[in-house]
């Protein structure tokens, strides 16, 4: 990825909804009812809250605080627990989420291998095959990358949101959880880049093995089979470990940067990983006011 390119990776970071468990309350008020979605069971309400909702959207931690306990005392809510709290990073520009779809694929895609992530997916739209979102779930946190402007079908201000969920709440601090717990994670995660890579080419391998001989044909060649995976491969070592894979590559780098020179893939290098986990950092700082 280029420094241009790499540099314009800007994101802005706030509160999207939180979950919260109380007793039932009797009614919510009207002036706030817009901001709080209920549902009652067995003597416990849990709420899903956006605050955004009371006067618009909001973009630093102490505003979030006051409109929340504008929201509570609208409801009538006391006393609580939170159980979820999903923070957002949008950007406005229309084509972000185009051009870093696959940059954001390859730190979801570190999240889920450095953490053994098996609930993971990406959705496309069923005519036009083009990439809807790309998540990945667990039992304590989720991560997803999606096409907010085709979601709300341009009626959101942003265009794409790369969002960060926490679950199974247990008493944390919100700032705590995303200032800290998430930087953790987000270090841990960029130490196993390598292992994204042999995720991927472990089943690239097969697909290829498997498929360069299958009637209907799904690929004419190896270069086709590249070309049509190529948001899979992230970086040229990772294109030369998959070619030395295959007995008809001689030479697997005059190979991959042929292919390069050629097809033009885009290829990421730890700078352009590490400057978009700085940005996703820097947006959460910035919301906190830190």
């Amino acid at each position: 990825m280029n420094k241009e390119k790499r540099d314009n990776y800007n994101l802005t970071g706030s509160i999207h909804t939180i979950a919260i468990k109380s007793p039932p309350v009797a009614e919510i008020d009207e002036e706030v009812s817009q901001c709080i979605t209920a549902n009652t069971r067995k003597e416990t309400m849990t709420s899903i809250i956006n605050v955004n909702k009371l006067c618009g959207d909001i973009f630093k931690f102490s505003e979030f605080e006051t409109a929340l306990g504008t929201i509570l005392a609208g409801a009538g809510i006391d006393q609580y627990s939170l159980s979820r709290v999903d923070m957002r990073f949008d950007s406005y520009e229309d084509e972000h989420y185009k051009a870093y779809a696959k940059l954001n694929k390859y730190l979801i895609s570190a999240l889920a291998v450095t953490y053994s992530v098996k609930n993971t997916y990406k959705t496309v739209d069923l005519f036009t095959q083009q990439q809807l979102s790309v998540a990945i779930k667990n039992s304590y946190f989720e991560c997803e990358n999606y096409d907010k402007k085709a979601e709300s079908g341009g009626t959101d201000l942003a265009a794409a949101r790369f969002e960060v969920r926490s679950k199974r709440w247990s008493d944390k601090d919100i700032r705590e959880e995303f200032t800290h717990k998430w930087f953790l994670r987000w270090d841990k995660a960029v130490k196993n880049l390598e292992q994204v890579h042999k995720a991927y080419n472990d089943v690239l391998e097969q697909i290829y093995k498997c498929g360069k001989h299958a009637y209907p044909v799904r690929f004419r060649s190896l270069t086709d089979f590249l070309i049509q995976y190529q948001d899979c491969i992230f970086c040229k070592a990772q294109m030369i470990d998959l070619l030395s894979r295959f007995e008809e590559v001689s030479n697997p780098v005059v190979r991959a940067e042929n292919h390069k020179k050629r097809y033009g893939i885009e290829y990421f290098s730890k700078k352009d990983v590490l400057h978009a986990v700085e940005e996703i950092k820097r947006a959460t700082l910035d919301f906190f006011g830190e």
